[in-house]
């Protein structure tokens, strides 16, 4: 047999030397022993009837040879752009072998387009034709998927050490929003006890990914992660580009940020502090005038002039108003997010005077419950209640807008003297009047639950927010023209794909909080700091 028709079979030996070895290194030597010894076989006189039979016979002898010579299993590598023979021993290793799992792995890691065509090729052992058939699509983009597949697999072999911190140790972050959530609580809900959702959109924020990197980065198999992405981008805290990369689609803080400028905020409000203060007294005033006022009512009240005044003073300086569009479930809503890394510690010189957190506030409504057809519930957090961002947890719920809703009904059913035993009440929350006592709510007296918190009319309602808004206006124009300096030299800097963030989220982590001057209106005398009982920023209004 002339060497021109060995030659032309080398093509075939090393596919299938690929397959049996499974490292292009180790084919490659294989290949190169089989040929030779052909030829050398040849040059003896030796006959060769059947060429391709006859090399793969030979080749798998020198293959367990080769075994024997290294007394191991080969490491199993998708190689070079070559069609596998057709092994019914391959598949098997593919499957079986420990040193397997690197390419099990990498396939793990491809998206679903190219991860299905490499599974059924390599896994299955189905032909490429086949595969064209099942998936309908030409054999041409078959074999495109089958090299960019392998070729991806190649890279991360070679890059092995590409996971990201995060898929070790998985970071926090805290969604919220401004504006109305969704039905379902979106945007919060999206990412509520979501690590590996809040992680991925940690990993997606600074520049646009692929969902294959992205998996590769977070240490989850693609698989896992496709749905995570979908339900991500589909609620809108993503976008996808026109290449397949996708983004996280809000600005993201880190806890550093809110400390960053901490001295000179404090110095502005000490400096402006009469522009809260002087509008803050007359309206305390006019509150102590009505039939409902209470100290709890006036603790509300002050952080609701100094919250709102600010935003709108925020909203007023920009050249562009924030708009906040139209979201998914009937949702209304802008996001923004703090990352809050583990072990975090703010430095010394970045400490304030005190704690300024301040959750925005958030309002939940009832249409029709039992004989009245609208309950509300209006709810801060901040540092001055002990209980804070907790007063929500340890009641079973799925999120606190469960908790919410069910605190609204339990609240009206107790201010009404109605048995929650006889009407529709999740059991889980009159299970949790010991922790509603606890956090400043209620209190029990022979046995029976009374409310603490204030307890509004909707005409009372009305008129509490007259007070408060007269006030927020009076505040407003006395800060504004400040306000406007402060927010020209105190921007962040955000990604230059990132275009949907409006200027006042890139100013919010650095401006004169809400509650430095709640804390310095309390330091000037005009509320009192403690007032002697756990007391939660929450009212609920209801005819």
């Amino acid at each position: 047999m002339p060497k021109k028709q060995i030659e032309k079979e080398i093509e075939y030996v090393l596919s299938a030397a690929i397959a049996k070895c499974g490292d292009l290194n180790d084919a490659k030597d294989l290949t190169q022993e089989t040929i030779l010894s052909a030829l050398m076989y040849i040059e003896k006189g030796g006959k060769i009837d059947n060429p391709r039979a006859f090399l793969s016979t030979l080749m798998n002898r020198k293959y367990y040879d080769m075994l024997r010579r290294k007394y191991r299993i080969p490491t199993v590598v998708i190689g070079e752009d070559f069609d596998i023979a057709d092994d019914k021993d391959f598949t098997e290793e593919l499957i079986n072998s420990d040193e397997a799992e690197n390419v099990r792995g990498e396939v793990a890691f491809l998206t679903e387009s190219y991860r299905s065509v490499i599974v059924k090729h390599y896994f299955h052992n189905k032909s490429v034709k086949e595969i064209s058939e099942e998936l309908d699509l030409p054999i041409g983009t078959i074999k495109s998927r089958l090299d960019f597949g392998r070729k991806q697999m190649k890279k991360g072999f070679d890059k092995m050490e590409k996971y990201q911190e995060n898929s070790y140790m998985p970071q926090h972050l805290a969604v919220r929003n401004s504006g109305r959530c969704g039905i379902n609580g979106e945007p919060m809900s999206l990412v509520e006890e979501d690590i590996l959702a809040q992680n991925l959109l940690i990993l997606a924020y600074e520049k646009p990914i692929t969902v294959s990197d992205l998996s590769k980065a977070i240490g989850v198999a693609t698989a896992y992660v496709e749905p995570i992405i979908n339900k991500l981008v589909d609620g809108e805290l993503m976008k996808r580009m026109g290449d397949g990369k996708v983004y996280t689609d809000f600005i993201i803080y880190h806890i550093s940020d809110y400390v960053k400028y901490i001295k000179e905020a404090e110095a502005f409000v000490a400096e402006h502090i009469e522009a809260f203060t002087e509008p803050l007294k007359k309206a305390i005033a006019e509150l102590k005038e009505t039939s409902f006022y209470s100290e709890r009512l006036e603790r509300f009240m002050m952080i609701q002039i100094a919250q709102d005044a600010l935003f709108n003073c925020m909203e007023s300086v920009r050249e562009k108003p924030q708009i906040i569009p139209d979201r998914p479930n009937g949702g209304k809503w802008i996001a923004f997010a703090t990352l809050h890394p583990e072990n975090y510690h703010t430095p010394e010189d970045k400490r304030g005077k005190e704690e300024y957190g301040l959750s925005g506030r958030r309002r939940t409504v009832i249409d029709s419950y039992l004989d009245t057809e609208h309950l509300d519930l209006y709810n801060f957090e901040s540092s001055l209640d002990p209980v804070g961002w907790r007063k929500h947890d340890g009641y079973e719920f799925n999120s606190y807008k469960e908790v919410e809703i069910n605190m609204l009904k339990f609240f009206y059913l107790i201010n009404k003297g109605v048995d929650p035993k006889n009407v529709d009440l999740d059991t889980r929350m009159i299970k949790s009047i010991p922790l509603l006592e606890e956090r400043g709510f209620i209190t029990t007296k022979n046995g029976y639950p009374e409310l603490l918190i204030p307890v509004l009319t909707h005409e009372d309602e009305k008129i509490f927010f007259d007070i408060c808004n007269r006030a927020q206006k009076a505040f407003g124009d006395n800060i504004r023209p400040y306000l406007a300096e402060w927010c020209r030299t105190h921007i962040k800097e955000i990604p230059p794909h990132l275009t949907s963030v409006p200027d006042q989220k890139r100013t919010m982590p650095y401006e004169p909080s809400t509650m430095m001057f709640v804390y310095e209106a309390i330091n000037k005398g005009v509320h009192k700091r403690d007032l002697g009982y756990i007391c939660p920023e929450t009212i609920a209004v209801f005819d």
